[in-house]
């Protein structure tokens, strides 16, 4: 027993000699404790060939096959403006309200009528003048929607131009005097020209005008009253009518339907009134249920519609006229 203890006090104070041994080694002079320095092993004299091919040439030279490109992507180095993000956020598809087509015939079918309005000068002055005024801003609002059309549409290229210089005519000819003549029938003149296929130079545009200086709201809706009361009904009043004007329902319905959408913009008045943005969302949305019956040669539906634009009109002429 006693010598079975003095060999286990014997094992016990070796072991813990051999701690404060290690402990001292790892500490400092100022007693810190300091990490052991680590034996490293000596290189090898030379290395054999299978390293040696592993280490040959350069990391381009062990790496076959194209390099990714450093240089930064074209769009970081341009990042798009805030006018550009506007101008993006901004874009409206027009082609699902009205047709290429029907853009350059309406601007077409006031040639004639602009002709007689500025023929002479007393003409203009007796009142001639209002009804140039609603035929010059049309003719601009469809230029308008020709300069940012989402398709190919006759016009294209002179349409921002042409667009500036009819809105300018067509606000100015609320006042009946010599100037305002003068101008109204250079753009008789121009439109003339427009449509035999010549050139005509308009102004160069600057920045987009808005709606309302495109076009003031009285002769939209002025527009607006002429495609209801003297064509759409006289038109869906029997079947037999329907079939003589099928195409131009089409196109009055087209036209209703892009009016209807831009006097919902914030330039005019009411914009923010809910009541009256429903009237002109339902306006838009029967202009569209028209043109889709009349295409497909559907009199009922076409009727019924048209039914519904005027019920529309009337209860928004009781409340914002």
């Amino acid at each position: 027993m006693t010598t079975h203890t003095s060999w286990t006090r014997w094992r016990l104070s070796w072991g813990l000699a051999a701690m404060f041994v290690a402990t001292t080694a790892m500490a400092g002079k100022d007693g810190s404790r300091q990490p052991p320095t680590p034996q490293r092993s000596l290189p090898p004299e030379e290395f054999d060939r299978q390293t040696e091919e592993v280490f040959q040439g350069t990391a381009q030279d062990r790496t076959p096959g194209p390099r990714p490109s450093l240089q930064p992507r074209a769009e970081s180095q341009q990042p798009a403006t805030t006018a550009d993000a506007e101008k993006l956020n901004s874009a409206f598809d027009w082609s699902r309200l009205i047709s290429a087509d029907t853009l350059a015939d309406e601007i077409k079918s006031h040639r004639t009528e602009l002709t007689q309005d500025v023929r002479n000068v007393r003409t203009f002055r007796a009142g001639a003048n209002r009804d140039a005024r609603m035929r010059l801003s049309v003719i601009a609002v469809m230029f308008g929607l020709t300069a940012e059309y989402d398709g190919p549409v006759r016009w294209q290229k002179q349409a921002a131009g042409a667009r500036d210089a009819f809105a300018s005519s067509g606000r100015n000819s609320k006042a009946a005097d010599d100037n305002t003549f003068k101008e109204a029938r250079r753009r008789s003149e121009d439109l003339d020209e427009l449509i035999r296929g010549g050139s005509v130079e308009f102004p160069k545009s600057g920045d987009t005008p808005r709606w309302d200086e495109i076009a003031e709201r009285p002769p939209l809706m002025q527009r607006l009253e002429i495609s209801l009361d003297k064509r759409l009904r006289p038109w869906t009043a029997n079947a037999r009518e329907f079939q003589r004007h099928q195409r131009e329902a089409v196109h009055e319905a087209e036209v209703v339907a892009a009016l209807a959408e831009i006097i919902q913009h914030e330039e005019y008045e009411f914009y923010d009134d809910d009541e009256y943005l429903a009237f002109c969302k339902r306006l838009r949305d029967h202009a569209i249920a028209a043109r889709t019956a009349a295409r497909e040669n559907n009199f009922d539906s076409l009727q019924q519609a048209v039914g519904e634009i005027s019920k529309s009109c009337s209860a928004c002429h009781e409340d914002y006229r």
